[in-house]
C-alpha cells in the first residue's frame, strides 16, 4: 500500500509518496515548480538534487514551460510582434528553462491504491508576465508503481490569444559510478550548438548512440523516437518512453557530479526563433505529453 505525506515548512512545501516497505519514495517540491527532488526505487536513488549546486543554477527536476532550454538574448518574434523575456542566464545573456520552474503548484487531487499512487498538481498563470503576456495553466500528474514513474504534463491556453510554446522536463539521474554507466539511444538528427548554448543548425544522425559516461563532457541535443533513451548503471537500468512520435532529447553532464541530465523535450534551444519543435496553443486548447520511466534493478 502507498501513502502520501504533506510537509509544510516556511522554506518548502512538499509531498512525499512512498510504499509500505519504503522501497519506493518520491519527493516533490510544490513551491519549486512542482519538481521532483528525490526518486528512489528498490533501494537505488534514481533522480535527485545535485550536491554542491543550488536549484537556481542546475534546475534539477524542473518542469520547462512555455519554452525549453534557452531563448537567445531572451528575444523572439511572434505574429510580427517582438517580445523580450528576462535573461536569467546572466553569463550568456539568455532566457533559460521557461517560466514555471519557480512557481508554486497546488495539489488538486490524489489517488492511493494498493499498487500505485498518483497526484495532480496545477499552476495557473492569470496575468501573463514580461516577455510572455499570455494566460495559461499547467497540470502535472505524477504516478508511481513498482515498475517505475510516469509524468503526464498538460498545458492549456486560458487566454484569448494564440501563443507559441515548447515544454520539457529536466531531471538528473544519479549513478554510484559514472565510469561504469552508459546511455543508449537512436537519433534521427543531432543539433549544432554554439558556445552560448544556442542551436545554430542540424545534421543527420543515423547510428545508434552508445555513450560511456564518466570521462566525457556532454551538452548535446538530438531528435529521437518514442523510445527515447536507456541508461545503465552498476545498480539499475531504466528507459524513458514518450507518448509522442516526435521528440527531442537534451543530454548534459554537469561538472564534478555523479549525475547526468537526460531531458525529454518537444523543442530545442532557441525554438521560438529557429522553430524546431515550436508549437502553438489556440485559446481553450490543451496539449499533453506523458513520459514513462521504466526502472529495473540489476
Amino acid at each position: 500500500m502507498y501513502a502520501i505525506e504533506k510537509v509544510n515548512r516556511k522554506d518548502a512545501q512538499s509531498l512525499i509518496i512512498s510504499n509500505r516497505d519504503a522501497s519506493i519514495r518520491l519527493v516533490i517540491h510544490l513551491n519549486e515548480g512542482g519538481r521532483i527532488t528525490l526518486y528512489q526505487h528498490q533501494g537505488n536513488t534514481i533522480i535527485s538534487d545535485l550536491k554542491n549546486s543550488s536549484y537556481s543554477k542546475n534546475f534539477a527536476g524542473a518542469i520547462l514551460f512555455p519554452f525549453t532550454n534557452r531563448i537567445e538574448g531572451g528575444i523572439y518574434k511572434y505574429n510580427a510582434k517582438c517580445y523580450k523575456l528576462p535573461c536569467n542566464e546572466t553569463l550568456n545573456n539568455n532566457a533559460i528553462h521557461g517560466l514555471v520552474y519557480n512557481k508554486t503548484f497546488k495539489l488538486i487531487s490524489e489517488v492511493v491504491e494498493q499498487d500505485s499512487a498518483s497526484v495532480e498538481l496545477q499552476y495557473v498563470e492569470v496575468q501573463g508576465c514580461e516577455g510572455f503576456p499570455f494566460k495559461y495553466s499547467v497540470l502535472l500528474r505524477y504516478t508511481v508503481t513498482k515498475e517505475g514513474l510516469k509524468l503526464k504534463l498538460s498545458a492549456k491556453n486560458t487566454d484569448q490569444t494564440t501563443f507559441p510554446f515548447t515544454l520539457g522536463w529536466h531531471p538528473y539521474f544519479i549513478s554510484s559510478d559514472l565510469n561504469q554507466s552508459q546511455i543508449f539511444f537512436n537519433a534521427k538528427e543531432k543539433f549544432i550548438i554554439n558556445k552560448r548554448g544556442i542551436v545554430t543548425g542540424r545534421e543527420p544522425f543515423k547510428d545508434t548512440a552508445h555513450i560511456k559516461l564518466g570521462q566525457v563532457e556532454l551538452d548535446d541535443a538530438f531528435a529521437v523516437n518514442p523510445d527515447m533513451v536507456e541508461l545503465t548503471t552498476p545498480d539499475y537500468r531504466f528507459k524513458i518512453k514518450s507518448s509522442l512520435q516526435d521528440n527531442h532529447l537534451q543530454i548534459y553532464t554537469p561538472p564534478n557530479s555523479n549525475g547526468v541530465a537526460l531531458e525529454p523535450m518537444i523543442g530545442v534551444s532557441n525554438s521560438f526563433n529557429n522553430n524546431i519543435g515550436k508549437m502553438e496553443l489556440e485559446p481553450n486548447q490543451n496539449f499533453e505529453v506523458e513520459w514513462e520511466l521504466i526502472t529495473s534493478k540489476l
